[in-house]
């Protein structure tokens, strides 16, 4: 049985060496581009509230803002240091950051999100509950799925799920699949993640702290390789939303 993983621990730590990645990240940059897409499957104008769970620094909830301006938008985390992070960097206009556990979340919302957040829930099924609660109509989620590479451990992933897990747990709390995606082959998955093996990304220089012009070169590099060589319906990453019928 695998070990119970510190993922407070991890990422309070961390957050404060992985701002920029997640600002400017290849793989985080391709994320939102597949977030961006799944936001165009609804309707938009429909959504007036929307709850990011496990929001961390506050980058994909702030681009989450953008693309619906209209809704008011609210991150919750349970790492005080992301939370902090976030709300220096968006806390203004729609948007708004708070360190709270989804379990003491009493709100309701027109959108849910969850990006990157179910690979690090030990007991994964009670916690998509509580996000299916919350929701009054959508469930936006990102995970990863396929093969688990072992430094993905120490990110702080416990599983990697299996294609169409999602969907079949979803369906037995009411949802229906809007819009989903299985993208990223071959560049996201095998090649990024294994290359991300072989350098133990989350703690290698290249991957850590600030971006100066190289970090930003290789980024844009990578990141067109992720938009030109990822297919957008065949691969590891899962991007989708779901609605309440």
């Amino acid at each position: 049985m695998q070990a119970t993983i510190d993922n407070h621990a991890i990422y309070q730590e961390h957050w404060p060496d992985w701002v920029e990645m997640k600002k400017f990240g290849p793989a985080s940059r391709w994320l939102r581009w597949l977030v961006k897409r799944a936001v165009m499957e609804i309707d938009g104008a429909s959504v007036r509230e929307i709850l990011d769970v496990g929001c961390g620094e506050g980058t994909l909830t702030a681009h989450l803002s953008n693309l619906l301006p209209a809704a008011a938008v609210r991150g919750i985390d349970v790492s005080a240091t992301g939370i902090q992070i976030a709300s220096q960097a968006y806390g203004k206009g729609n948007l708004a950051f708070e360190s709270l556990p989804i379990q003491e979340e009493t709100g309701q919302y027109d959108l849910v999100s969850a990006f990157e957040v179910l690979e690090h829930i030990e007991d994964w099924e009670p916690f998509l509950a509580e996000l299916a609660s919350r929701s009054r109509r959508y469930l936006l989620l990102s995970f990863p799925t396929g093969r688990m590479r072992p430094f993905e451990v120490h990110v702080g992933h416990y599983r990697n799920f299996a294609k169409g897990e999602m969907e079949a747990a979803l369906a037995k709390l009411g949802f229906v699949p809007k819009s989903i995606r299985y993208a990223g082959f071959p560049f996201y998955s095998p090649l990024y993640r294994d290359l991300c093996q072989l350098t133990n990304a989350g703690t290698n220089s290249v991957s850590t702290g600030s971006f100066g012009p190289a970090k930003h070169l290789i980024s844009n590099l990578f990141y067109l390789a992720f938009r030109i060589s990822s297919h957008r319906h065949w691969g590891d990453q899962f991007c989708g939303i779901f609605e309440r019928p």
